[in-house]
């Protein structure tokens, strides 16, 4: 499947949407038609009431994709693993933990579980993609990609991989970035364009999405927790801090952004699943190795950079994190440019 073909099956009416088109459904008619055996949902899903809420569950695949059915609204719901919307095309309304949004083309959401959202009703050129998997997806190995050695990295992986207790997403305006939407593009063909679909291939294509995703600097992050509403951008925090890691304490962190070191400290807690001082401390000695590869400054210089004025425990800590002394790090480092020669 090419662009043009992706896009000619992406724009093509279903035989249920073609029902659904002159028909202004009540909520209680959409909830009882979401509920009932009869549905035709794609067969790696199905619907259940949690307490009056409809849930969703995904039943076999770990990964799935599907484009979102126009002319009917979603009504709340929340869902049993991680979910991913991208607005391929036209303009959706979404309310989302409440709050309402309009999302145009090239907007992304990553929603984390147990989020409350609903969609209202989408017109034909409004086409929205549904990416769903389960938690047994983000093996190690893909997480690992995604993280990298930035803080910000970890944080939003964090989400995606619900290592977060907070009913938090992540919203992405990518509406300039060609890249972001050929890949997505990529993924949609191989997915749609076969009947047996190969996962490695969307897995490596997912792999660069999230990779450009980080490279953004368009997007908002939003937490939930409870009733009580957060407006703290914790990926200003996190991007504050990989700044400013060298000299920066919690309490000026928080006097920056305006709140108290307490509520700083647990949001960072929440999403990261790490304390502030853990997060400095790994951006100081990724700092460090760093200045290991790249400088001739002594070890004792280093360590005082980074304000550890004890040497024997920045060795220890060194060694904690990277499994060799800073020696012998800095002499691996220099024997593997000389090999690269």
């Amino acid at each position: 499947m090419n662009y043009e073909e992706l896009d000619h099956f992406l724009f093509g009416l279903t035989d249920l949407e073609i029902k659904l088109i002159d028909n202004d459904l009540t909520d209680e008619i959409i909830k009882s038609r979401i509920l009932s055996p009869a549905t035709t949902h794609p067969s790696i899903y199905h619907y259940t009431l949690d307490e009056d809420r409809l849930r969703l569950n995904v039943t076999g695949e770990i990964f799935a994709i599907s484009r979102h059915t126009r002319f009917v609204k979603m009504l709340t719901h929340t869902h049993n693993l991680f979910e991913m919307n991208y607005i391929y095309s036209g303009t959706f309304y979404q309310e989302i933990q409440g709050e309402r949004f309009e999302l145009k083309e090239g907007d992304l959401i990553i929603l984390n579980k147990n989020v409350e959202h609903s969609i209202e009703k989408s017109e034909e050129n409004d086409i929205l993609i549904n990416f769903l998997a389960k938690n047994e997806f983000f093996d190690s190995s893909f997480i690992y990609k995604i993280l990298g050695d930035n803080i910000l990295g970890k944080t939003i992986a964090s989400i995606i991989a619900d290592a977060s207790r907070e009913k938090s997403f992540i919203l992405f305006h990518t509406s300039t970035n060609w890249q972001i939407k050929q890949t997505i593009q990529n993924i949609l063909c191989e997915s749609f364009g076969s009947k047996n679909a190969n996962r490695e291939i969307i897995k490596s294509y997912l792999t660069i999405l999230f990779s450009r995703l980080l490279e953004s600097d368009s997007y908002q992050l939003f937490l939930n927790n409870g009733n009580r509403k957060s407006s703290i951008s914790v990926i200003e925090i996190i991007a504050y801090i990989n700044k400013h890691y060298l000299s920066t304490t919690l309490v000026q962190t928080a006097k920056h952004f305006g709140y108290s070191a307490e509520h700083v400290g647990r949001i960072i807690k929440n999403v990261t699943g790490k304390s502030f001082s853990t997060l400095v401390q790994e951006q100081k000695f990724i700092h460090a190795a760093l200045q290991l590869k790249l400088t001739n400054q002594t070890i004792e210089e280093i360590s005082k950079e980074i304000g550890y004025n004890n040497l024997t425990f920045f060795y220890r800590k060194f060694y904690s994190l990277y499994g060799v002394t800073p020696k012998e790090y800095r002499r691996l480092a220099m024997q593997g440019e000389s090999n690269s020669v």
